[in-house]
C-alpha cells in the first residue's frame, strides 16, 4: 500500500455519491448546515451561500487553498479553521484547486453517519472490489483527511478505475449509482 495523495479525492467524492443515493444529503444541502456550532458568529454572504455542490467541484469561493491553514492549526479543529477563512467570491463561480473541500466533504460525511469516511466505504466500495489492509490519515479530532491520506495498492487504484468504466457495476453489482458516475466524471 501508498499513499494516493489527490486520488484520494476520488474515494472521497464516491462516498458522497453513495451518502446522497442514501437519502443522507443532497448536493445542494449548505455546507453550514452540517456545522452549526463550527460556523462564525457572523458567516458572510459568501460562505452561507456554499453549498455541497461546491466542495465537490472546488468552487467554494475562496481565493487560497485551506488546507495549509487548516493542517497548521494548532486546536486542530480543521472544520473551524475552514469555515473561518474568507470566500471572496460567491460559490459556483471560481475555482481553486483547495484539498480544503475534500476534507470538508469528508467530515460532513463522517458527521451524517457517525463513521470515519474509511469505515463508511468498507462494506459499500472497499470490500465488494477486494480492496483489503486500507488506511487514511486522520485530522486532530479524527476525520479522515479526504483529500489526501488514504493508502491502498496499485491494483487496488486500477480496479477502483474499472468501476468507474463500468459505470459504477462490478461483477454484476451496482456499487456506484450510474448517475453519480456521469456527473462525476462530466465536464464540471
Amino acid at each position: 500500500p501508498h499513499m494516493l495523495f489527490s486520488l484520494s479525492k476520488s474515494f472521497t467524492s464516491t462516498a458522497v455519491g453513495l451518502a446522497v443515493a442514501e437519502g443522507r444529503l443532497s448536493i445542494d444541502d449548505p455546507v453550514l448546515s452540517f456545522f452549526p456550532k463550527e460556523a462564525p458568529r457572523h458567516p458572510g454572504e459568501n460562505l452561507t451561500a456554499m453549498r455541497v455542490r461546491h466542495l465537490l467541484a472546488m468552487s467554494t469561493g475562496h481565493d487560497v487553498d485551506t488546507t495549509p491553514k487548516m493542517t497548521g492549526s494548532r486546536t486542530g479543529d480543521w472544520v473551524r479553521v475552514f469555515l473561518a477563512q474568507p470566500v471572496a467570491h460567491p460559490p459556483g463561480t471560481h475555482f481553486l484547486y483547495n484539498t480544503g473541500a475534500s476534507y470538508m466533504l469528508s467530515a460532513i460525511v463522517q458527521r451524517l453517519t457517525g463513521q470515519t469516511l474509511l469505515e463508511y466505504l468498507r462494506p459499500r466500495l472497499l470490500e465488494p472490489l477486494g480492496i483489503e489492509k486500507a488506511t487514511w490519515e486522520t485530522c486532530p479530532l479524527g476525520v479522515n483527511t479526504g483529500g489526501f491520506g488514504l493508502n491502498i495498492r496499485t491494483e487496488d487504484i486500477a480496479r477502483f478505475g474499472q468501476l468507474y468504466l463500468q459505470r459504477g457495476e462490478w461483477q454484476d453489482h451496482r456499487l456506484v449509482p450510474a448517475a453519480w458516475v456521469a456527473e462525476a466524471s462530466r465536464k464540471q
